[in-house]
């Protein structure tokens, strides 16, 4: 975006100096600047705007386009951009500045945007992009595609909770932080099995370090792909109802798991949508898989460059 409306900028100043009579050189074209009695003309600046942006310009404009035929504006999507704009007006008002366009006009200059209006209109675009992308990167995912991740990756699910003590700075070896999930697990040992749950939630949202602390320390339905492996290793051993009598040390530092319930892995057929989602969301996060939709979004609308020059520089990039 940043070269998209540096290119229009440009582009709307070089109309402005050629309708206000400009100089010319022999040839007839347009002088722009002068310095040391060398001349650079109209054509010069464009050409070498041409050469380092506008590639990326053209196709952002076709991509917005093309976005525009492909997402509809709805009350969900204009709800969403306008919470967005709400956040930076509130952001913008954090930082002392008089209203949004004051906040812009210090912060987003570089992206060609002034006005409140100007910034709905770019995080729009941005999103219904977005979106589109996200479409065409779910229509392109293969059945081989969903049949390796059930195989390698869909396992069965479970919910637990789980208390996690972080070692502090001057914990070097972690013994205090061990020591303090030793001290909760004898407390654990102390309860009635039917009060036991509520007994770890309530010690989760008072010792926790870990952000499901407010959930009573719950983690629902996750798979051994999500997690690490001494944490999905201690939960898939333990019984529902059962928690670990040892402190599960990871990465993270040391954790009290409780074990709620298990699911059996369910069929290829019924796993299927999920999978399609996880994979969507993993593939947004890569540049490949965004530059190949993006691609297929463009023949599918039978994009055809004319510039010798951005064409080459285009095709170029597809087989990179």
């Amino acid at each position: 975006m940043k070269k998209k409306f540096m290119i229009i900028t440009c582009c709307f100043l070089m109309l402005v100096l050629t309708a206000c009579g400009n100089p010319k050189l022999k040839d007839g074209k347009e002088v722009i600047a002068s310095i040391d009695g060398k001349e650079f003309s109209v054509d010069d600046l464009y050409n070498d705007l041409k050469k380092n942006y506008g590639e990326n310009a053209l196709l952002t404009m076709i991509d917005t386009y093309i976005a525009e035929k492909e997402i509809e504006t709805t009350k969900e999507i204009e709800d969403y951009v306008n919470e967005v704009v709400e956040y930076w007006v509130s952001y913008s008002e954090s930082t002392g500045a008089e209203s949004l366009e004051d906040f812009l006009s210090g912060y987003m200059q570089i992206y060609g945007i002034s006005t409140e209006d100007e910034f709905y209109d770019f995080v729009m675009s941005d999103y219904k992009l977005s979106l589109a992308v996200e479409q065409q990167i779910r229509d392109m995912i293969t059945e081989d595609e969903i049949k390796d991740y059930y195989d390698e990756s869909y396992t069965e699910k479970i919910t637990v909770r789980h208390i996690l003590i972080e070692a502090a700075e001057n914990d070097t070896n972690g013994e205090k932080a061990k020591k303090q999930a030793e001290d909760l697990i004898k407390e654990l040992n102390k309860v009635d099995k039917d009060e036991l749950e509520d007994k770890f939630s309530k010690l989760a949202e008072e010792y926790s370090d870990d952000s499901s602390y407010s959930d009573g320390g719950l983690i629902e339905d996750f798979m051994a792909s999500g997690v690490v492996e001494e944490f999905w290793d201690a939960s898939k051993d333990l019984k529902i109802g059962e928690y670990t009598t040892e402190p599960v040390k990871t990465d993270y530092g040391y954790h009290i798991i409780y074990k709620v319930s298990e699911k059996e892995k369910e069929t290829l057929e019924d796993a299927t949508e999920e999978i399609k989602e996880t994979l969507t969301a993993n593939n947004m996060q890569s540049g490949i898989y965004v530059n190949q939709a993006k691609a297929e979004l463009r023949k599918k609308y039978n994009l055809k460059i004319y510039d010798k020059d951005i064409e080459t520089s285009y095709n170029k990039s597809l087989e990179e």
